[in-house]
């Protein structure tokens, strides 16, 4: 609920006083005139819109008797003050898709606007900083001792040293070196006054600790800026889904107003303290509320349970039968145990005793199990569904199974394990199932009463629920409901509400259901009066309690069809755009075929060229086989022709060799 709040913790309703002037003469004959009046109001408060509602529930109405008194120096005679709440039906009020999209793309353009002036800001401010630094560091650093001449400098540099060492810088230059040479002598004997060791470690701790601090102050800021900065896109960045927004009007209520946003449970939770009527009004409003809910819920669970069928006795009285059997079978067990013991007589009294108490247990197990079973069996509820009941049985044979003995434990195993070989298998079925809630609306009824969330309402707690509608249901018609689905004073209403996943879900009609109105019929009531006219403006008609707005509703209607004309017309553009891509599909499906096709070709000219390829390299081996052998051959025959060239050449050099002796004999004979 979206709530008012007037300080710090005081709620009040969302609304102000009537204008005869402007919202209407006569809200009492006119209910049109208290609902301008809440529109007019609602919108000044928090800026919400509230005149697209269709449906004005008129929920809660309060009457203050005022009596006399005085005021601004006027009295003001006894009056009778009413106070009205209405409970209006808000979804209308929603903004469109298309609205929704317009002003959260606006409200992003003006935070990046916002964010953008603000780096511009920052970064000019960055820059001074950084000048004003420069400039500071050049003022504040001051030059060593052993560096200055103060006689040799001038009166700028003198008064700058002056002003660093936080002295005086008036006065001549005579007077300005006689200061310096004095301050800087004090430096030069604090310096070799201290050790040299001193300096050397207490600098960097000086030097570390406004490092730390400034590191510090830089991370606090960054979160700072983080905060900022998230608290900033949650206000201008909006969620997906269209909501209706809030702006709250600082200035009402002499600066102290303000909005928020409120559960049931939370305006419940008031305080006794609260007794101003802004705040008595919404604690009413609440109680109010969680009253019609209880009644709504607790009208749900009984159509519920009066659709459930009735029990059938006769497999009651059988159960019992069979119990009585049982209990027999164990006392005679019991005596013939007591006759074959030897143990003396108080042991076994106390043994007698123990073993009546497991007994009367073990009975009353049983008769809850065979109950559960008969309701089960008999119940529209699902009857393979787990149950509760059963682990809790097997906890209390486990808590006495430790106090008892051995001997007894595996007789008492034995008789339970031959008794209940078909409960087993039924429960290891019914945890392989997967269960479904079926019915969500009888769940979210029953929750509603189970604050604690356990999973069970106590018996005593239905009986108050059913009393409590108006139904006039004596007491015996209660208990006759509730034998249905209780077992042991308690209702697990999982049963009711959930079902296995491929069960089919029950159909309940209501005019199958008896006694739906309970004992209503019964009881004469005054026959009420039509409400169905209309109002005296005929803009307002109430219809099923509410006051339905015409003229609000027709707007709504205008406004429908102005979205369904836009809709129609993105929706033939869209159209269009669709043609218009189908075409250029197409032209791309016949371009790509065209290149797929020689791409086919290409690949099928480079197989060939490959081939070629293939073939001349083959040809290209060849040869030069062929060439290297015919080198060789040749080689060789070149070879020969040498040799027998030599052998020519060396016959004929002797040949002449020869002839020229004999010429040469011829001639001395001569």
């Amino acid at each position: 609920f979206l709530v008012g709040m007037r300080g710090k913790d005081e709620a009040m309703a969302i609304g102000g006083h009537w204008s005869p002037s402007l919202d209407g003469a006569d809200p009492e004959k006119d209910p049109a005139v208290l609902i301008k009046t809440a529109i007019r109001c609602c919108k000044a408060l928090t800026g919400i819109d509230l005149s697209l509602c269709t449906q004005w529930y008129r929920f809660a109405e309060i009457r203050y008797h005022r009596p006399e008194e005085t005021h601004k120096g006027r009295t003001v005679p006894a009056h009778v003050e009413t106070v009205v709440l209405f409970l209006p039906d808000v979804w209308h009020c929603l903004p469109t898709r298309s609205e929704w999209e317009v002003l959260s793309r606006g409200l992003r353009e003006q935070l990046a606007e916002k964010l953008s002036a603000e780096r511009k800001e920052a970064d000019g401010e960055q820059e001074e900083e950084e000048k004003d630094e420069d400039e500071s560091k050049d003022v504040s650093i001051p030059t060593h001792w052993a560096k200055l001449d103060p006689k040799s400098m001038k009166v700028n540099d003198l008064r700058k040293e002056l002003d660093c060492r936080s002295l005086s810088s008036k006065g001549l230059k005579s007077q300005l070196i006689a200061r310096l040479t004095k301050q800087l002598k004090v430096e030069e004997q604090v310096e070799e006054s201290k050790e040299p060791e001193k300096p050397e470690s207490k600098v960097p701790e000086e030097e570390e600790q406004p490092r730390s601090e400034d590191d510090r102050e830089e991370d606090e800021r960054k979160k700072q800026e983080e905060l900022e900065r998230q608290r900033r896109e949650r206000r201008y960045i909006l969620p997906d889904e269209p909501i209706i927004l809030v702006h709250p009007n600082w200035a009402a209520k002499n600066g102290k107003f303000d909005c928020s946003v409120m559960s049931l449970s939370v305006l419940l939770d008031y305080r006794l303290e609260d007794n101003k009527e802004h705040s008595f009004e919404v604690s009413l409003f609440a109680e109010l509320f969680n009253e019609m809910l209880q009644r709504d819920f607790g009208y749900r669970i009984y159509k519920a349970l009066a659709a459930l069928p009735a029990k059938d006795e006769k497999k009651e009285k059988k159960v019992k039968k069979e119990v009585e059997k049982k209990e027999l079978e164990k006392r005679e067990i019991k005596k013939e145990k007591e006759e074959e013991s030897d143990e003396p007589a108080a042991k076994k009294t106390k043994e007698d005793e123990e073993e009546k108490k497991c007994d009367e247990k073990m009975i009353k197990k049983e008769e809850s199990r065979d109950e559960e079973d008969n309701e089960d069996e008999g119940s529209t509820a699902n009857a393979e569904e787990y149950d509760p009941m059963e682990a809790e049985d097997a906890d209390d044979d486990d808590d006495d199974d430790k106090d008892e003995d051995d001997s007894y434990d595996r007789d008492r195993k034995d008789r339970r394990d031959e008794r209940r070989p078909s409960k087993e298998r039924s429960s290891k079925d019914k945890e392989k199932k997967q269960m479904v809630t079926h019915n969500k609306e009888l769940l979210m009824a029953f929750v509603y009463f189970d604050q604690s969330h356990c999973g069970y309402l106590l018996e005593r707690d239905l009986e108050e629920i059913l009393y409590t509608l108006g139904l006039h249901l004596s007491r015996a018609q209660i208990k006759k409901l509730l034998n249905k689905p209780v077992v042991r004073e308690t209702c697990y209403y999982r049963k009711l509400t959930d079902r296995g996943k491929d069960d089919p879900v029950p159909s309940t009609n209501e005019a199958e259901i008896e006694n739906l109105i309970g004992n209503r019929g019964l009881i004469p009531s005054l026959t009420a009066r039509s409400q169905s006219e209309a109002s005296g403006s005929g803009n307002l008609i109430v219809y099923n309690g509410a006051m339905v707005d015409v003229g609000s509703m027709m707007q709504k209607l205008e406004k429908s069809e102005k979205a369904r004309e836009e809709i129609e017309q993105k929706l033939m553009l869209q159209d269009a755009k669709k043609e218009e891509n189908a075409k250029v599909k197409l032209q791309l499906e016949q371009a790509n075929n065209t290149l797929s096709r020689e791409l086919e070709e290409v690949r099928e000219t480079l197989r060939q060229t490959e081939e070629t390829l293939r073939a001349a390299e083959e040809k290209k081996t060849l040869y030069h086989e062929l060439i290297r052998k015919s080198a060789n051959s040749l080689t060789g025959t070149v070879k020969g022709l040498m040799e027998v060239l030599d052998k020519d050449q060396e016959v004929d050099e002797s040949a002449a060799g020869a002839a020229g002796d004999h010429v040469q004999t011829n001639g001395s004979d001569k």
